[in-house]
């Protein structure tokens, strides 16, 4: 099982990244139904939409199924966050990063991403897929 981030299927999504077609082979390898987004992926790919109709086109085109959170991923998140104030990040808005590493760390899953900062820093457990390192 593989959470995808955002970034991916943005770039899957978008032919001018230089990650697109990175995005497009690891999505494609991920058409068993191996993958999944959760909402917090959707909401990220909703504010590139100009309607829910673009948006449902969008998913239908990634073809990835949607997972949701649970009170266990939330909890995870929000000791990430924690450990983010006190590691002198602001204060406010939870981190999407922290909701999506929290999901993949409870589902003991990996994360294809090619933005590992913050999964690294505060889920060192996680199996990443990335374009530099195909797995951490």
């Amino acid at each position: 099982m593989t959470l995808v981030d955002s970034n991916v299927a943005m770039d899957a999504l978008d032919a001018g990244s230089p990650f697109h077609e990175w995005s497009q082979e690891r999505l494609a390898e991920l058409s068993d139904g191996s993958g999944f987004f959760n909402h917090v992926v959707v909401a990220e790919l909703a504010g590139r939409a100009e309607s829910e109709a673009e948006l449902g086109r969008m998913l239908d085109i990634l073809a990835i199924r949607i997972e949701p959170l649970d009170n266990r991923v939330a909890f995870r998140a929000g000791q990430a966050f924690k450990a983010w104030i006190r590691n002198g990040g602001r204060r406010g808005a939870m981190l999407p990063d922290l909701l999506i590493g929290a999901h993949a760390a409870v589902a003991q899953t990996s994360v294809l991403t090619r933005d590992p900062g913050r999964f690294r820093t505060y889920f060192p457990e996680l199996d990443l897929i990335t374009p530099d390192n195909e797995h951490d």
